[in-house]
């Protein structure tokens, strides 16, 4: 690959200078040729000891970040620039650390645990309701304009439209995006009597939710997406740029895609495909309901920067994940066997580590028996999706009724 010489430095590697500067770090930060003393009064020594203990651990994890920059698995990822999904790969591995370390934990050593990382943590909390009050009309007063303001001027109303918008940008399939939309709205309702968070008026999980934050987020991220799609890119280098404008407005779009891959999910194709595409919505939506159940048992508030943290973590390698997820069907349907991508491992495996802490976590704190209404609402859903997907596969596999274009069966016949 030909490299613009301006920033040619940026993309050669610098493992050896990388190593000389991270030891010269070290050096500097844990003095060891002139250790300090430990203090004689027990009170300071064991303050001492835990500063020690905690700063250590986080030059573990800076140590380990450090490598995975320079030494990490590469990816398909190339903009701003490799280095920044090799570090994405290794926080990944820290969070999966993290919360592997947690499950092997009590719910009252775990709580307490998260006080190293914020101090105000480990105190049980008030569980937000939403549903105590739906009534959007009073007779005699009016319209209710005091719980239409506090639930539209919510924080999770902005996070609702943003955080589709971007699903929308790595998912890029209507369907799938509305069938997430209104599962989690399933979920949230099957899940109230345990958590009051989902407790939600009618009209705030099916209207304002679904109908105008999701709705939102979910066609301005496929306009997104198909600006991006339709648009011509041409990656000349800074040095090639006209004026100085054109420079700066070169470096700006390196923080845009460099390329844009068209995810044609073939949902219906077959019975095998569809229960692959729908593999990862399923994983999402235990990410979403993860969230909750994790704040909840582990005493976590809505405003901590943890919660905030990890949906940046997930953000972060949900795109280069679905991504190596959908090319890992391809291959599948084109019989190349190829093992899954790193990313998409990975967030395999920290979605089941998650709910395992859940589980455990869990054990307990909801006594509240299932409701029968939901008994009878998913039990009657199951019996029709069991007829309807078991019809399917007997049409498809058994009768060998396939939809025209059906890849599975051109690909066997290449192979022929």
């Amino acid at each position: 690959m030909d490299l613009d010489p301006r920033t040619r430095f940026l993309y050669v590697p610098h493992t050896v200078t990388f190593l000389f500067l991270g030891m010269l770090a070290l050096v500097y930060f844990s003095h060891p040729f002139h250790p300090p003393q430990r203090p004689v009064e027990p009170t300071a020594a064991a303050a001492v000891a835990y500063n020690n203990s905690k700063v250590g651990v986080w030059a573990m994890v800076l140590v380990y970040l450090g490598y995975s920059v320079v030494q990490g698995p590469s990816t398909r990822m190339v903009r701003p620039h490799p280095a920044v999904w090799r570090l994405v790969h290794g926080i990944m591995v820290c969070y999966l650390l993290f919360m592997t370390y947690l499950l092997f934990q009590n719910v009252h050593d775990a709580r307490q645990f998260l006080k190293h990382l914020y101090p105000e943590l480990g105190v049980e909390l008030p569980e937000k309701h939403y549903g105590t009050n739906c009534e959007l009309y009073i007779p005699g007063q009016g319209v209710n304009w005091q719980v239409l303001h506090d639930t539209i001027f919510d924080e999770f109303v902005v996070a609702h439209t943003v955080g589709w918008w971007a699903k929308a940008l790595i998912i890029r399939n209507y369907t799938m995006l509305w069938f997430i939309s209104i599962a989690f709205e399933l979920c949230e309702k099957t899940l109230q009597h345990w958590l009051p968070n989902f407790n939600e008026c009618w009209w705030d999980s099916w209207v304002l939710d679904v109908a105008i934050c999701n709705a939102i987020g979910i066609y301005t991220g496929m306009w997104t997406v198909r600006y991006f799609k339709s648009k011509q890119y041409n990656w000349s280098g800074i040095s090639e740029q006209p004026s100085l404008l054109a420079m700066a407005k070169r470096s700006l779009l390196q923080f845009t895609p460099h390329s844009w891959d068209h995810f044609d999910w073939q949902i219906f194709s077959s019975p095998k495909r569809c229960v692959q595409c729908f593999f990862p919505v399923g994983i999402i939506l235990l990410f979403e309901v993860n969230h909750f159940f994790l704040k909840f048992v582990l005493w976590v508030p809505p405003s901590n920067p943890l919660n905030t943290y990890r949906l940046i973590i997930l953000a972060l390698f949900a795109l280069p994940g679905i991504k190596e997820y959908y090319e890992f069907l391809e291959s599948d349907a084109k019989n190349i066997f190829t093992k899954l991508g790193t990313f998409a491992w990975l967030a395999m495996a920290i979605a089941v580590v998650e709910t395992l802490i859940c589980i455990k976590f869990s054990k307990g704190l909801f006594p509240q028996p299932w409701p029968t209404h939901v008994l009878w609402a998913w039990g009657i859903a199951s019996v029709v999706f069991t007829v309807t997907f078991g019809t399917w596969c007997w049409r498809f596999y058994v009768l060998g009724k396939r939809p025209a274009g059906d890849r599975s069966v051109s690909a066997r016949q290449k192979t022929q």
